[in-house]
């Protein structure tokens, strides 16, 4: 009879355990409900090493892209800030190493020090922050 006893109450025991981690699961579920990993990203020098490719996809979820990639050259500290329209969907963008104005470019010599960091706000609040160190 004790045994019987004994068996009930660790058998409802365990039931409620059971329970209280499913319904654990659920809220767990409920709080984080966008997948993080659908945004992807990729980068790649360009092949004269004169510029970062940058390829970004799998935005549905995220809300806001920023990037920053900064870098010396001949000993000068140089910068590239730039964001990205994420319901213009997937882009490619070609960040030079260099200066620019009307159509007249200087590229970048001896560069170093560079560092590429992407951030991605998403949707359900939480920030994505990305950091490369690049080698030439």
């Amino acid at each position: 009879m004790r045994r019987l006893v004994w068996g009930a109450l660790i058998f409802t025991l365990m039931l409620g355990l059971v329970a209280v981690s499913a319904s654990a699961r659920k809220k767990l579920v409920r709080r984080n409900p966008i997948p993080v990993g659908s945004f992807w990203n990729k980068l790649k020098l360009r092949s004269d090493h004169q510029a970062l490719l940058l390829l970004l996809g799998g935005m549905q979820h995220a809300a806001k892209i920023e990037y920053q990639l900064t870098y010396s050259t001949n000993g000068v500290a140089q910068g590239i800030n730039g964001s990205h329209e994420p319901a213009l969907g997937n882009t490619q963008k070609e960040l030079v190493f260099g200066t620019c104005s009307n159509n007249d470019c200087i590229a970048a010599t001896n560069l170093t020090d560079m560092i590429f960091e992407l951030r991605v706000a998403l949707e359900n609040g939480q920030t994505l922050v990305k950091r490369y160190q690049i080698s030439p």
